[in-house]
């Protein structure tokens, strides 16, 4: 077997084992537990477990809850779970950090409502360039709205907005990308809506927030990437700067907004007040780990972080060979030895142990000054290898490196696979579509099948009728009127 393989970011959790419950469970009672002096021993046993596993995982948070039960989750498919069952979130985005955004909180288990115009969300036509086609639903709008319900509604009319003021006020949260303003303008202020409902959760994601000077710009992802700063590094030094290859920045603020989102539920619990979340696209990328580490020079010493060449790089503090990709046989491979004491570890790996008595390569300054020659060495015991080859040598010695897999090859990656970490979902026009799970698994609350994205408008008469109670015959004369 391959043992060229990807592995999760969660591969255990700690749930609380201080519950107190009323659902039939054996638990033993004990003290209430708490989350940011959110007291939860009121709630249902099995709600109150399912809120802690989707907080705990969005915030990578859940292993600093001391005196917990560990799991094993490597055995659960990651399909959509139950935690969320019974919420109704009212999707009004049409840019991909809200749409992720809600997409999050359906793979938990929310009744998604996605409300789209007439004609559709533009999404529905961005393919992979940004430009319009005029074939079916982009793979973008495929992957941003799988499991959600599609309900479209005309908002220029009168009965359209009476149609979605109702559903606010059966609403538990509310996503939404309008420029600031444009929501209120509309007739739906959050303080105008938290009148009728006030346990409803308003996420509003924008690429600059809802006050400063920048609040009403317009954005791609070049321009929030660039002005968070993480531009400023990413590049070759004689070059321009570069921006990552994919939308970091709105996947990075979609979790984000989810995560917010999820913790507001948590307040919710005691005060039985929503809450309004005001989420920047560009706060979002400059509070990014990476970013925060990059900065901290500066901070405290005003020195700036130029760029530099990538394997000086990606070696930081450490020994700057072996550092960084190198093609193989096969393809390419990348490598991070930590520090001095991988030294042994390579030269041994790659059958010269001589190295570590050669006088160029005896102590680290020496590594340094002669790693051209050493890597040319390095180099030529890679290219008789193949990246499988590599890589069981690599974990044989201990060295920090792997393989640089295709998007074809982690589709088929035996690791994935094993772990059940894409799914295949039926859709009615794109055929069978394979889906990216989530990093983690929940082993305590049932998971659900996974329905593809919707098209157009092809649940409207069920939301109607579900949550507005209308007619078939009321429907009918809805969409006679242009409203639905």
């Amino acid at each position: 077997m391959s043992p060229i393989s990807g592995s999760s970011c969660y591969p255990w959790i700690k749930l609380p084992n201080n519950e107190s419950n009323t659902s039939g469970d054996t638990t033993p009672e004990k003290s209430p537990l708490l989350w940011d002096n959110v007291v939860l021993s009121g709630l249902n046993f099995k709600l109150r477990k399912a809120l802690f596993l989707v907080f705990a995982q969005l915030t990578e948070g859940a292993d600093a809850i001391d005196n917990g039960q560990t799991l094993n989750l490597g055995v659960m498919p990651t399909v959509p779970y139950e935690a969320l069952d019974g919420y109704l979130v009212i999707d009004l985005s049409d840019r991909l950090a809200g749409s992720f955004c809600a997409k999050t909180l359906g793979l938990y288990g929310s009744e998604v409502v996605k409300i789209e115009p007439l004609e559709g969300d533009p999404l529905r036509k961005l393919d992979h360039t940004g430009s319009e086609t005029a074939e079916s639903d982009s793979p973008l709008f495929l992957h941003l709205n799988v499991g959600k319900k599609s309900l479209t509604l005309n908002l220029e009319r009168a009965e359209g907005k009476k149609i979605l003021g109702i559903l606010l006020q059966k609403a538990d949260i509310l996503i939404e990308t309008f420029i600031p303003g444009k929501l209120a303008s509309m007739g739906f202020s959050y303080e105008g809506i938290a009148k009728h409902n006030p346990g409803l959760i308003m996420t509003s994601i924008t690429p600059f927030g809802q006050t400063g000077p920048y609040k009403e710009f317009k954005y791609t992802e070049l321009t929030v990437f660039a002005m968070s700063g993480a531009m400023h590094r990413e590049g070759l030094p004689e070059r321009y700067p570069l921006r990552y290859g994919a939308e970091v920045a709105q996947y990075y603020a979609g979790n984000s907004a989810a995560a917010a989102t999820t913790s507001a539920i948590f307040r919710r619990f005691k005060t039985n007040v929503g809450d309004w979340i005001d989420i920047s696209i560009q706060e979002c990328m400059a509070g990014h780990p990476h970013q925060i580490g990059r900065r901290a020079p500066f901070i405290y010493s005003g020195e700036l972080d130029p760029r530099t060449q990538p394997r000086v790089s990606a070696a930081g503090a450490r020994e700057p060979y072996a550092v960084g990709t190198f093609r193989c046989r096969d393809g390419h491979v990348s490598f991070l030895p930590l520090g001095p004491r991988m030294w042994p570890n390579i030269a041994r790996m790659i059958g010269r142990e001589d190295l570590m008595y050669d006088p160029r390569f005896n102590d680290p300054d020496k590594r340094s000054v002669n790693k051209e020659a050493l890597e040319s060495i390095f180099q030529s015991w890679l290219d008789k290898r193949t990246r499988e080859e590599i890589f069981i040598e690599v974990q044989k010695a201990g060295v920090p490196g792997s393989p640089i897999l295709r998007s074809d090859e982690v589709m088929e990656n035996e690791q994935f696979e094993s772990r059940g970490f894409f799914t295949e979902v039926d859709h009615p026009t794109s055929g069978t579509l394979k889906y990216t799970g989530d990093p983690f698994r929940l082993t305590a609350i049932p998971y659900k099948k996974l329905m593809p994205s919707p098209t157009i408008g092809q649940q409207t008469n069920q939301v109607l009728k579900d949550h507005l109670q209308l007619s078939s015959e009321d429907i009918a004369s809805l969409k006679d009127k242009g409203i639905v």
